[in-house]
């Protein structure tokens, strides 16, 4: 049984310590506070709730009907036992009206007491299991509404009104909409931890996970419409958490609707397909669709966009990201022409190093031109030549290599499953960069690699589940999950019921 406060108040002492002795006597779960008038207790309860108030009826300043009234009225949940040597039908009867649950006697008698308290510990209990069973209902509705919005980015209009009300407080009340995925599976191990850190640095948060290794933060606070400040506590955010690898973040403009929200939403996802490597980078949705204007925000950034596409071989982010480049070094007169022509040499030779399709010589004559000219506009169009001819050869590339690396990917996991897989494993197991297997992963199969593995998962436990001999914790751990709450939790995002409902409904 779990422990609950009962406030036991009387001017007489010795009639307080009397309830106390047969409190213990019982060995009943309850933590004792004392009070020697109906004002005190008032004040008492003020500061900390209680679970009984087992008052007298004489007494000095409030009597205890007067308090019964004020409790009754304040504190709903609060269970009333009144005890008092008057015994007058009418004077019951006024306790009753008063809210009180119970009517003892006095001088007490221990077998009217133990029955009495019994029953109303029963009570209590009883309240509290349907609180919680109704909590849990409200959070089941709550996740699924939250996980086919993020999940599938559409909301069906019955819905609309319950997602406002969640996401939104008051009318003058905006919220913004951020992204984390992960490139291990963080939440999978550590979920607590970051709603926690959430809380602490944005206070008004609604948080939905939706893979192990990505979830959505909603942020209720007007004051980081300024994106200075947003990116600020998001880099503190991400500073504090431990036991984690890196980390992006995509982050919305404020929404003051559920429309706002959900372009916001679209506005993020766009971002997210086009970004292929983490190094814990915070971005922020432009107005717009063109979303390499959004993250590529000077020079440098945009030369580390170019690096990541050539480290993964993407030809037209690597021709998107020059052209932008090449923007970028026209709109700005603070450059010498030495720093930009080393700059593009960088390039041109990560291009022939990663790409063997065009032999290092012809690479060496056309970066070797970049420093025989001294005008900026023709140094640029000599660039985009090069990388145009680098980038041509390598589209002619025969794609059959990506499909068959697809293929042992998919082995690997199907055979793997139920180890605790994250996306490192995978990527070792075909002597690849990570970022390149999650690139092509999701480029042919239109699935990330974490959220290939979880749906197999997934579908793996349904299935166990039909056999009722297997416990719930044994299914959990077959599928790769030591932590059986876990488990459960992502069991019912994804499918809208705990493992025990879904074998119920068999």
């Amino acid at each position: 049984m779990e422990k609950y406060k009962i406030l036991l108040v009387d001017d007489e002492r010795s009639e307080r310590e009397g309830i106390s002795f047969l409190i213990d006597k019982f060995s009943y779960p309850l933590e004792i506070k004392q009070a020697a008038n109906g004002q005190k207790a008032l004040e008492l309860m003020k500061k900390e709730s209680f679970d009984i108030l087992f008052t007298d009826v004489k007494m000095p300043i409030m009597d205890g009907l007067e308090l019964s009234k004020e409790v009754a009225a304040s504190y709903p949940e609060t269970m009333i036992i009144i005890y008092s040597a008057y015994s007058e039908f009418d004077f019951a009867k006024k306790a009753m009206e008063a809210g009180v649950v119970n009517y003892l006697l006095k001088p007490v008698e221990v077998d009217e007491f133990k029955k009495c308290m019994d029953s109303v510990l029963e009570k209590i209990e009883k309240n509290r299991e349907n609180s919680r069973h109704d909590q849990e209902q409200q959070e089941m509705v709550r996740e699924a509404l939250l996980y086919r919005l993020f999940r599938a980015g559409k909301v069906p209009e019955a819905d609309k009104e319950k997602l406002k009300n969640l996401l939104f407080e008051g009318e003058e009340k905006g919220c913004i909409l951020t992204c984390f995925e992960f490139v291990d599976n963080y939440f999978e191990h550590s979920g607590e931890e970051f709603l926690k850190m959430a809380k602490a640095y944005f206070k008004s948060v609604t948080f939905s996970e939706i893979l192990p290794n990505e979830a959505f933060l909603v942020i209720r606070n007007n004051e980081y419409a300024d994106t200075s400040l947003l990116q600020e506590k998001l880099e503190k955010l991400i500073k504090s958490l431990t036991n984690r690898e890196e980390c992006l973040v995509v982050a919305g403009r404020i929404a003051y609707s559920m429309e706002e929200l959900m372009d916001q939403l679209e506005k993020i996802n766009e971002i997210r397909k086009d970004i292929f490597l983490y190094g814990d980078r915070i971005l922020f949705a432009a107005e717009g669709k063109d979303c390499q204007t959004v993250y590529a925000r000077n020079i440098e950034d945009v030369k580390s966009d170019i690096f990541a596409a050539i480290e993964q071989q993407e030809v037209d982010k690597i021709r998107e990201g020059c052209v932008q480049l090449r923007q970028s070094l026209m709109s700005t007169n603070e450059l010498s022409r030495i720093y930009i022509q080393h700059l593009l040499y960088s390039i041109v030779k990560e291009l022939y190093d990663k790409m063997p399709q065009v032999e290092y010589e012809d690479a060496l004559a056309m970066a070797g031109e970049f420093f025989s000219e001294k005008k900026p506009e023709k140094v640029l169009g000599d660039f985009l030549a090069a990388v145009d001819r680098i980038l041509t050869t390598a589209e002619a590339k025969d794609t059959s290599l990506d499909s068959e690396i697809i293929g042992r990917i998919k082995r690997f996991i199907q055979k793997e499953y139920k180890s605790d897989l994250s996306l490192a494993d995978v990527a070792k197991e075909v002597n690849l960069a990570p970022a390149y297997v999650s690139h092509i992963f999701k480029k042919e199969t239109g699935q990330g690699i974490v959220e290939y593995i979880t749906e197999l998962k997934m579908k793996k436990a349904k299935q166990l589940l039909e056999d009722k001999s297997l416990k719930v914790i044994q299914i959990a751990k077959s599928c790769g999950y030591e932590n059986q709450s876990y488990f459960n939790k992502l069991f019912k995002s994804y499918y809208g019921m705990t493992p025990k409902q879904y074998r119920e409904g068999l």
